[in-house]
């Protein structure tokens, strides 16, 4: 069945690319999607991301309207008109809606069926109180609105489920990746041959969630050791770890992050396991394993499913370790090459939208059998 889908996003397009472009990507190959996403006014950390038969339309957001009541009034005001447009041209069977801050923005009535996908807490985001609260009553009224709930992790289904009920209304989609995503590369020469300099990387958005206590210590203890951060700064207030070897490399285009990674000795995922992180189902997991490097992450139980190819630490002590552990060793990975395939073959974004089509297909089944 082929099915009309207004895709909603909460992020700019050309954002570093996660669950919601992917989304959208597989779901634009079998399914008539448009997909409206906030323009982002400040664009010198954005990378432009593929736009490959997906049906983009930028909506435009007037800038301080979290500050500024009167100024986030009439952001809502006019975006609904511009989803009343949308919704009478394209007639969607679904609409589909990343994030509860978006959905004070819709209509007060539509016929199509409502999908939450939902891929992070969003109340455990750093913001007032008062912010917080309207948005955990626009999330109980999105929930109750909607016909499925889509949550990222076990962790999060469990939250939302304690926040708002209808336990029948939520499946977990794990996150994943695409290697196709991925341009072809030639191997750059690696950081143990400069001279004794070995690289840790990390890829992804850099914000408040950064363990930047960890990073700093790692090149304090290890002095052959550099840090090289791919990614785009979320915001500009946010402190940085200061030191000469830990650098910032900006936001690149998906397509050419394997090139960027391909010298390095390791990948890291330094958090703080705060409660934000601990509903979080990291895409650059997935990604770090297709690239086949050593991984070194912080220990949180919705992650353990990776103990096969991530070696854990749960405190800077431990961290330390694993990094001296690998200088000795020769920067050695923990899985197989066969194990990789096996992974890669069984965690792409094309097998997770197939899912989420045959539930689609179901609640169609049901609407039509009425």
């Amino acid at each position: 069945m082929r099915y009309r889908i207004m895709y909603i996003m909460n992020v700019d397009w050309d954002w570093a690319k996660q669950r919601p472009h992917f989304m959208a990507q597989y779901l634009s190959r079998s399914h008539d999607v448009i997909v409206l996403y906030p323009f982002a006014w400040r664009r010198a950390h954005l990378a432009r991301n593929d736009r490959g038969g997906v049906d983009l339309y930028p909506f435009f957001r007037l800038p301080f309207g979290g500050r500024f009541a009167f100024i986030g009034k009439l952001n809502v005001f006019l975006f609904r008109m511009m989803a009343s447009v949308f919704l009478k041209w394209h007639r969607p069977d679904f609409i589909w809606i990343s994030s509860p801050e978006l959905s004070e923005y819709l209509p007060q009535r539509f016929s199509a069926r409502l999908i939450y996908d939902c891929m992070d807490d969003i109340l455990a985001f750093p913001r007032n109180a008062a912010r917080r609260d309207l948005l955990g009553a626009n999330e109980k009224k999105l929930i109750n609105a909607c016909s499925l709930v889509l949550c990222s992790s076990g962790n999060l289904r469990d939250k939302l489920i304690a926040r708002a009920g209808y336990p029948e209304k939520y499946s977990i989609v794990h996150n994943a990746f695409e290697p196709s995503s991925f341009s072809g590369f030639s191997r750059n020469i690696g950081a143990r041959e400069k001279k004794g300099r070995y690289v840790l990387g990390y890829v992804g958005t850099i914000s408040s969630w950064l363990d930047s206590d960890a990073l700093v210590k790692v090149v304090n203890a290890f002095p052959s050791v550099e840090i090289h951060m791919i990614g785009p700064v979320e915001n500009l207030e946010i402190p940085l770890p200061q030191h000469w070897r830990i650098k910032f490399l900006g936001a690149v285009r998906h397509e050419d992050i394997q090139a960027c990674v391909s010298g390095f000795d390791a990948l890291i995922m330094p958090f703080k396991v705060t409660d934000l992180i601990q509903s979080v189902d990291p895409v650059k997991l997935y990604e770090y394993v297709f690239f086949d490097k050593p991984i070194i992450s912080v220990r949180y139980t919705e992650i353990e499913r990776f103990s096969d190819f991530v070696d854990f630490y749960t405190n800077h002590e431990e961290l330390l370790a694993v990094l001296a552990r690998y200088l000795d060793a020769g920067f050695m990975k923990k899985y197989s090459s066969e194990a990789r395939a096996r992974f890669v073959a069984s965690n792409t974004w094309d097998q997770r939208v197939m899912g989420i089509e045959e539930k689609l297909n179901q609640l169609w089944t049901e609407d039509h059998a009425r």
